[in-house]
């Protein structure tokens, strides 16, 4: 096999490019989504208890001691807390779409291009190789071509090809496996961005009315004044 890889000659030299730039891309996704998850477990009781006792600088802290891209959505929730429910959904749903989700995808578009480009760079060297093959059959004379002088062209022509789809293969299934990880992100996120906003509204006191972050005490209602005396009506 080894001994095929190198007939593939200059051709093979941007696919093994390709194959170690792929690596380390996949690499680099597996670390990025392992940063990027949170121990729920570890996070969600202490939030809570924080959040019921209405200590919110408490919950704040712990959303900056934990990692991944649930505590961040946490985080901001806090911070926004007191806009009222409404709006602490979209400022939410805002900050996934544009800032998570889009670091969440960061380089998938290479990865797409190297999967859709390694066997087209191999059908290059195949249709290269087998060009060169037959341009020397056709200027061979006496008893034509020999077939040792052939066989690098066509050791090039396969050798591409299996090279290409080596690197392809590879990078297709890895591409799943991180789109799986991705679409799942955006489960969680959805799912526990609704929960934080529920859980920080349902806690609020009952007597308390936020306006622009700032709790305020209702005012029991006034009683309505006592009615005038009628006029006696004059004939």
């Amino acid at each position: 096999m080894l001994d095929m890889l190198l007939k593939t000659g200059w051709m093979g030299i941007p696919l093994f490019l390709l194959f170690f730039f792929a690596v380390a891309l996949f690499i680099e996704r597996w670390l990025a989504f392992s940063r990027e998850a949170t121990e729920m477990e570890n996070f969600s009781a202490p939030f809570e208890q924080a959040v019921q006792a209405l200590r919110f600088d408490e919950a704040a802290q712990i959303c900056d001691m934990n990692t991944g891209n649930i505590a961040e959505v946490y985080r901001i929730a806090v911070q926004h807390y007191g806009q009222g429910a409404a709006t602490l959904r979209n400022v939410l749903s805002s900050h996934i779409e544009l800032q998570i989700v889009p670091r969440l995808r960061a380089r998938m578009k290479f990865l797409g291009a190297i999967g859709k480009g390694a066997p087209m760079i191999g059908l290059l060297g195949t249709v290269y190789g087998m060009m060169n093959a037959f341009v020397k059959i056709a200027s061979a004379t006496g008893q034509g071509a020999d077939a040792k002088n052939l066989a690098g062209d066509i050791g090039m022509a396969l050798g591409t090809t299996f090279l290409g789809l080596v690197v392809a293969v590879p990078v297709v299934f890895g591409m799943a496996y991180l789109r799986g990880r991705i679409d799942q992100f955006e489960i969680d996120l959805e799912r526990y961005s609704n929960t934080v906003v529920d859980l920080l509204y349902s806690t609020a006191p009952t007597n308390e009315i936020e306006a622009g972050g700032v709790a305020f005490e209702a005012q029991p209602p006034m009683d309505p004044p006592p009615p005038e005396p009628s006029q006696p009506v004059r004939r």
